[in-house]
């Protein structure tokens, strides 16, 4: 197999619910309907069926909702990498958030004949790194052209043919918001995933968004993925990262073969979930990481850090 990318308050949980599990199915067929979370169910039928994906960074709205182009974006956003080859531009309306919308944009140099063939919509390794990633916040009205609520988050990180970030380089990796480790112990910069607008409510006056994004493995008959989260929020008139932790994890590893040409197959899952807590830290509410489903309840607290802008 082919490697693959992909408040006093009542606390609210802000996840897909699955539990954490593990067990043994017997064919390769069983394993979709043991999986618990729908990210994770939509990621593997791609794999072995091919299936699409849902549209989950608005790479649509250019042709059914408006006259603008994602050239107009790019203008407003980056005029200065106008001439870039876009494998993406999306645009997505922020739920509750009126004439808000959230852009999510990537470069790449790859030729124009493979782009439109493999990476096209997408933001992601598996064929050639990506060149930069935009975030950006946008006020549109619906009349003329979007304007910028805050300043870009714009991201240049280099890396191998493979999106591997330099390990020698530490530096290099901090700027990354969307590095993590694979399941092979290798640090990518992962393939974007969808936009998770959860109602992550930093503070009284501060509404986040996340972006999830993923790294994984394939194996002799199984697979592995590992999925992580960046909250942005716009601070001090710029659009920032301000908190990234890893969210999900899936394992299918190949056993024992059968008389009949199925195989038995171990599948893990885990998943993450974050809380917020009515306690602040420097006028931000705590946040609560933990495991959903095990016994130990192991959990981790971020608190807000005002010299970095960021939840450590």
């Amino acid at each position: 197999m082919r490697n693959i990318v992909k408040y006093g308050f009542t606390t609210l949980l802000l996840s897909v619910n699955i539990s954490a599990s593990a067990e043994v199915v017997h064919s390769l067929d069983q394993i979709n309907p043991k999986m618990h979370s729908q990210d994770g169910k939509a990621n593997f039928a791609k794999e072995m069926n091919g299936n699409t994906l849902p549209n989950e960074f608005g790479s649509d709205f250019w042709s059914t909702q408006t006259a603008l182009k994602p050239s107009d974006i790019i203008n407003i956003i980056a005029p200065q990498y106008k001439n870039d080859k876009w494998s993406l531009v999306g645009m997505k309306a922020w739920p509750g958030q009126k004439d808000r919308y959230i852009v999510v944009a990537c470069s790449t140099k790859i030729k124009k004949e493979i782009l439109d063939k493999y990476q096209e919509n997408s933001c992601s390794y598996e064929v050639d790194p990506r060149d930069k990633i935009i975030v950006a916040v946008l006020d549109y009205d619906g009349s003329g052209m979007p304007k910028l609520a805050a300043e870009p988050y714009i991201e240049t990180v280099a890396s191998d043919e493979n999106g591997y970030v330099n390990n020698d380089n530490g530096d290099e990796l901090e700027k990354s918001a969307f590095n993590l480790k694979n399941r092979d112990d290798g640090v990518v910069v992962g393939n974007l995933q969808n936009l998770d607008f959860a109602h992550y409510q930093v503070n009284p006056q501060t509404l986040a968004f996340g972006i999830r994004y993923g790294a994984e493995v394939g194996y002799l008959g199984g697979n592995a993925s590992n999925q992580s989260m960046t909250l942005f929020a716009i601070m001090q008139g710029k659009l920032r990262p301000i908190l990234k932790t890893d969210m999900y994890h899936f394992v299918n590893i190949a056993g024992e073969w059968h008389n009949d040409g199925t195989r038995d197959h171990d599948i893990t899952e885990e998943e993450y979930i974050l809380s917020f807590l009515p306690h602040q830290t420097n006028g931000f509410y705590d946040i609560k990481y933990t495991q959903k489903g095990t016994k130990s309840k192991k959990s981790k607290i971020y608190r807000w850090n005002n010299q970095k802008l960021y939840y450590q």
